[in-house]
């Protein structure tokens, strides 16, 4: 019997692999290793030695030994969904909007520094958004409206070893994820609880999905080779769009139950 890996991920997962036998692990307590050419995951529940992964590890603060098991998945060959390589590609955000801006997707302008010693050199026109390092679900975000609350924040963020970018803020109306799975794609509409548009959100109403955004993300999940892929897009009150991210581990809260589906049927389909 085919052993599928499940890392985190929601607890539903195993249902949809009846016939398979399936072992779903945390990365915060795993650990891997290659013996013989062979890669085996190991945990308080023992050792696993996968015949696909399927990676719904979401939004978690990234780490370094995240990353080390990304390549080594990838050194072994195990087939992986998203792969392991297209994983690594998006994992730090910086390479997230590197491939966005390359491929000529409408991102939201940005300003960088690798350290905080630099922060002087990022004030913007206020309001503006400061996020630092990489990580996700809203975390390290912060919405800066006057010179008080910059001068608070560089006091806090120098505490950090991490680059800082800052960007102009979005008075959005809403927020739309453009899901794509294998060749079907679907469009959600999201609002916030705050200002923080793809979290907390406290509204959302699928839509049906517009021709130009299906192909932008077709383009992308062709380009960086993903089996999954979404895209939010922030809908400002001028009707302007803009690409805030894109996400290669997108939760499926709200989506038809046909995307779990989909999915599920693409990881199988990896042991063929």
């Amino acid at each position: 019997m085919k052993t599928i890996l499940i890392i985190n991920g929601e607890k539903y997962w195993p249902d949809y692999f009846a016939g398979y036998h399936v072992v779903q692990k945390r990365i915060q307590t795993v650990e891997c290793v290659i013996k013989d050419s062979a890669l085996y995951f190991i945990d308080v529940d023992g050792a696993c030695k996968p015949d696909v992964i399927f990676w719904r590890l979401g939004a978690v603060n990234p780490e370094a030994r995240h990353r080390s098991i990304l390549e080594l998945i990838d050194y072994s060959g195990i087939p992986c969904v998203n792969s392991a390589s297209t994983l690594l590609m998006g994992y730090d955000r910086l390479s997230m909007l590197n491939r966005l801006k390359k491929l000529g997707l409408p991102v939201i302008d940005f300003n960088v520094a690798t350290g905080t010693n630099q922060l002087r050199n990022l004030e913007m026109n206020f309001p503006f958004v400061v996020k630092v390092g990489n990580h996700h679900g809203g975390y390290g975000k912060s919405l800066v409206t006057n010179e008080e609350q910059w001068e608070e924040l560089k006091d806090l963020l120098f505490i950090h070893n991490d680059y800082v970018t800052t960007e102009q803020f979005i008075d959005y109306q809403y927020d739309i994820r453009y899901l794509a799975v294998n060749d079907k794609v679907w469009a959600m509409k999201r609002k916030g609880k705050y200002w923080k548009a793809n979290s907390l959100t406290r509204e959302y109403q699928l839509i049906k999905p517009e021709e130009e955004w299906i192909e932008k993300v077709k383009q992308l999940k062709e380009d960086i080779r993903a089996d999954i892929v979404a895209i939010d897009v922030l809908q400002t009150k001028d009707g302007e769009r803009l690409i805030l991210e894109y996400n290669d581990i997108p939760g499926l809260s709200g989506f038809p139950e046909a995307a779990k589906i989909e999915l599920s049927e693409m990881v199988k389909n990896k042991l063929k």
